[in-house]
């Protein structure tokens, strides 16, 4: 009877042990899923115009608003409304479905901001700056919150 229950304290002292042990993986080879949950506003975009943001976008900065619950992303254009969805992956992000309004607004990017969007293939949150890359790990977009 005493091993018995000898025996039946070290397996439960093992299993409590087993559940309480942190296990830490090596996170230099692993992507964490950054929320990317917030209202951005575009600090840079990289055009070969090389305007700054107050040139190429003159009326009003272009924002990205991502909820990531819903997958659903608003903003504007610096011109226009725009919506859609996006996915994400680890550290991959694909927009889909960017629809806008259809005002006229003379001299902003708005098409080249729309085409670099549909190019975004991964990003990354440094402090409180969202950056999206391109599949050639160039930086093409950055906003801060």
């Amino acid at each position: 009877m005493k091993y018995l229950w000898t025996i039946s304290a070290i397996i439960g002292f093992l299993f409590l042990k087993s559940c309480s042990t942190n296990q830490t993986g090596n996170t230099d080879n692993q992507t964490l899923n950054l929320d990317l949950s917030g209202s951005w506003n575009l600090s840079h975009f990289d055009d070969a115009s090389e305007l700054t943001i107050s040139e190429a976008f003159p009326t009003k900065k272009p924002t990205l608003v991502l909820e990531s619950i819903s997958k659903k992303l608003t903003g504007n254009t610096g011109c226009n409304q725009m919506f859609g969805t996006f996915t994400t992956v680890q550290n991959k992000v694909s927009f889909s479905n960017i629809g806008s309004t259809r005002m006229y607004c003379e001299g902003v990017k708005e098409t080249e901001y729309l085409n670099l969007l549909k190019t975004v293939d991964t990003y990354k949150i440094v402090e409180n700056q969202l950056i999206f890359m391109d599949k050639n790990g160039k930086e093409i977009l950055k906003y801060t919150k």
